[in-house]
């Protein structure tokens, strides 16, 4: 078994032995009007319903700016939540912007890697 990871973010700590996702998708929105806009999307498995699922731009981004870099974060929502684990969604949309990948990192590991599609 993986070591248990934690991520931070606005001082809400989720810590997980491990993370699953699935369903990644990556689009460039070319229809008019413009400018173009860019989307991505996917699911992301977490202890309780009361976590968030975040992507926020990687720092630093690579040397390729069509590659965007993107980290997932986990936070926590105050309360008492069911220990069940569910499946929650993570977006990230950007306008105006224009990608050809995405790679997604979580605790400093690529879990994802996506291509971009265009959609006219």
């Amino acid at each position: 078994m993986a070591e248990p990871t934690v991520t931070k973010l606005e001082g809400q700590i989720v810590c997980v032995p491990s993370i699953d996702t699935r369903d990644w998708y990556a689009w460039n929105n070319l229809q008019p009007p413009g400018p173009p806009r860019f989307q991505v999307h996917g699911e992301v498995y977490v202890p309780n319903p009361g976590v968030d699922a975040i992507l926020v731009p990687r720092v630093p981004q690579g040397i390729n700016p069509m590659i965007l870099l993107l980290d997932l974060l986990l936070r926590q929502a105050p309360g008492i939540w069911p220990q069940v684990f569910t499946w929650v969604p993570a977006h990230y949309r950007k306008v105006p912007a224009y990608y050809r990948q995405v790679q997604i990192f979580f605790a400093d590991k690529i879990i994802a890697d996506v291509p971009v599609q265009d959609v006219q």
